[in-house]
């Protein structure tokens, strides 16, 4: 957490506890989830409460949304929400609307089967809610359309294969996934092994960058088995030393 971000985290933290809320700070949280604190209780509310707090002035923070999606799939606390603020609104009112959105957050019915939330606040102290993992698989997109251009080569592993669907998905060394379909593969030695590809089965393969489509995952075409492949072939039957 930058002292920016601790600065505001305070703010709200201060806020929260002159309403009557109680909050917990665990350093652990801190420092593996980026949970600045969890609100534990609300004053005149007797239903149950654990809610973890990120909050950051950071716009469309990769690495931030990262760690919070992971706390949240973790089961660290029962719900999450990350408040994505500009410096002004913290100025002009914007900590009774990171409560609001809190509040929102626990017990309106639009996120009670959410394990985590997203809000960003506005200059002009407005707000909007948003899918954490939505926000970063956008992000995700974007970056990978930045740094590839359509054609470029690349070199990864088939992590998954649906031999009932046709379609899987291959995860290069930095840990971008791409999805193919069987109609993308141009090697007849790997199109007639996918159909008995087994849960787990790792594959090495060479394969070019085909766009996104504004779809989820970026598309893999000309995909093939790669040299690492035929590598690993004649180790295991004893070809090489």
């Amino acid at each position: 957490m930058s002292n920016g971000n601790g600065a505001i985290a305070e703010r709200l933290k201060t806020h929260l506890e002159t309403v009557g809320a109680q909050l917990q700070v665990d350093e652990t949280f801190v420092r593996m989830y980026g949970l600045d604190f969890t609100l534990t209780r609300l004053r005149d509310v007797h239903a149950h409460v654990n809610l973890g707090v990120h909050i950051t002035t950071a716009k469309d923070n990769v690495e931030e949304l990262t760690k919070f999606i992971q706390a949240s799939k973790r089961g660290v606390v029962m719900k999450s929400i990350y408040i994505e603020v500009s410096d002004d609104a913290f100025e002009t009112g914007g900590v009774p609307v990171a409560f609001g959105a809190c509040v929102t957050a626990l017990f309106d019915r639009r996120f009670s089967q959410h394990r985590s939330v997203g809000v960003r606040i506005h200059e002009d102290c407005s707000f909007q809610f948003f899918e954490v993992e939505e926000a970063l698989n956008r992000l995700e997109r974007k970056f990978v359309d930045d740094d590839l251009v359509i054609g470029d080569s690349l070199d990864g592993k088939i992590i998954a294969y649906f031999t009932d669907k046709g379609f899987g998905f291959i995860q290069t060394e930095d840990e971008r996934k791409f999805f193919f379909h069987i109609a993308n593969v141009v090697d007849d030695d790997l199109r007639a092994r996918l159909p008995a590809y087994v849960l787990g089965e790792v594959i090495p393969v060479e394969f070019q960058f085909g766009g996104n489509d504004g779809k989820k995952y970026p598309k893999a075409i000309n995909v093939a088995l790669s040299d690492e492949f035929y590598d690993e072939e004649f180790d295991s039957e004893g070809y090489r030393d």
